[in-house]
């Protein structure tokens, strides 16, 4: 039988339609980052399964796949994310600092804000969310430690300033105290996840400054 134009165009829309039925659904990237983030913030990477993701995000898993990776990629770019609109901005506040000690001061305050935020999870994602990892994602782990030694630079980078500045002597032992400091910002995550409050951790950078002077 001669199929006619009426017929020809009904199975073209049945092509179209299944094609539709077929593509991935459309969703916000931004949106879906940020869930992930806070899945990896709060959980850990490993204790964070593509069902958990999928479930928060409201995607098919192809959809994730397609759009984001795999699981990995995924988490790099949620650290991408929490760097950019979570973490403490320490480039401006380094950079708009007087002096070095100021600078730190400042940051450490602000760093406080950023661990206990109202319903975001505590501590620092950079530290907790590659934790107790098994030996499968030895290169997750060294990617978050790249990132974490890069913030360290950092504090190094401003302390080198203050002796060019003129705040620091010459001889002031600047790699002991990037070692002091970002030992008290990893320790503050700590505190954080194990419920310390923000007066509790003005305390600590209370004491923390007052060790600045005997470098």
């Amino acid at each position: 039988m001669t199929k006619t134009t009426t017929d020809l165009a009904v199975q073209h829309t049945d092509v179209q339609i299944k094609k539709k039925r077929g593509r991935p659904k459309c969703f916000d990237e931004q949106q879906a980052l940020e869930k992930a983030m806070l899945l990896f913030w709060e959980h850990g990477y490993e204790a964070t399964s593509i069902n958990d993701l999928t479930h928060a995000l409201q995607i098919t898993a192809p959809s994730l796949y397609s759009c984001f990776g795999d699981k990995a990629s995924l988490f790099y770019r949620c650290i991408d994310y929490y760097l950019e609109h979570e973490a403490c901005p320490i480039i401006p506040i380094f950079e708009q600092a007087k002096t070095a000690k100021v600078a730190f001061e400042i940051y450490l305050y602000n760093h406080i804000q950023r661990l206990l935020q109202p319903n975001k999870p505590a501590g620092c994602m950079l530290i907790v969310a590659a934790v107790n990892c098994s030996e499968q994602t030895h290169d997750v782990q060294q990617k978050v430690l790249e990132k974490r030694l890069k913030e360290k630079q950092k504090l190094l980078q401003r302390l080198q300033q203050g002796i060019v500045d003129g705040d620091l002597a010459p001889t002031t032992p600047i790699e002991e105290m990037t070692d002091f400091y970002t030992t008290v910002i990893q320790g503050l995550t700590l505190q954080a996840r194990d419920g310390a409050t923000q007066e509790q951790l003005h305390k600590v950078i209370e004491h923390a400054m007052r060790v600045w002077d005997l470098f």
